[in-house]
């Protein structure tokens, strides 16, 4: 089950189900919630058949904004795995939606739709693209009513109303303390171990000991865990 709206040149889309990532959640049976984002661009780009993963990532304007990863081969998502996923889901969006302006924009009733499919569940936000993106409203009311869940934001020094539901995506030590000065717990991707910071155990190095699902520590400083958190460039 899919829920989709836009806001300006942004399309959202919460998508209900279950996932072949191990590190996400190891029951291949649960499903959970995840949220996307795509730009206007990569939808056209869809709608004309273009082909291309390169092309298509470097149009990822409107939904990853200024994140640093935000050029081809930077990203982890950046595979041809995932590209062919994010097509496919852009190809059955557009069965429903022959144009970006018939996307419906957000409203109650798409809200209404997706805290059902997010009750009791966990939520990743921003599996692909920039969660920050999604209605402050929206984040609010979907972690009230979700088992757990995780989030990241490269927004954080634009976006410190989220402190308390994303992580502030880093890269240093020195950007960790800016972003707790600011109120955020941050999530690091660096090459070295950060002293007081937690390891994720959904990590390779941490020998993959939990799932993100089950973990939940990456969920701002309103969930769970009162440290920042490190992993390893990937």
């Amino acid at each position: 089950m899919k829920v989709i709206f836009k806001t300006l040149d942004a399309i959202h889309i919460f998508r209900y189900g279950t996932t072949t990532n191990d590190k996400i959640e190891s029951d291949k049976k649960r499903k959970i919630v995840q949220s996307y984002t795509f730009s206007r661009k990569q939808y056209e780009f869809i709608r004309d058949k273009k082909q291309g993963m390169q092309d298509f990532f470097n149009i990822a304007d409107s939904n990853c904004l200024d994140c640093p990863y935000n050029e081809f081969g930077k990203c982890y998502t950046h595979k041809f795995s995932q590209y062919m996923g994010f097509r496919s889901m852009l190809r059955s969006t557009l069965r429903k939606y022959e144009t970006f302006d018939d996307i419906p924009f957000f409203d109650e009733i798409a809200h209404h739709q997706i805290l059902y499919i997010c009750k009791g569940t966990y939520v990743r936000f921003g599996t692909y693209g920039e969660p920050s993106l999604h209605p402050y409203e929206l984040i609010n009311d979907i972690v009230k009513v979700a088992d757990n869940w995780t989030g990241y934001t490269h927004q954080w020094r634009k976006k410190v109303d989220l402190s308390p539901f994303f992580m502030a995506s880093t890269h240093t030590d020195t950007e960790d303390k800016e972003a707790n000065f600011v109120g955020f717990r941050s999530f690091i991707a660096t090459d070295e171990a950060i002293k007081g910071a937690v390891n994720c155990p959904a990590s390779k190095e941490a020998n993959y000991i939990s799932t993100c699902s089950k973990c939940g520590l990456c969920s701002g400083t309103e969930g769970k865990g009162k440290k920042s958190i490190y992993i390893f460039n990937h």
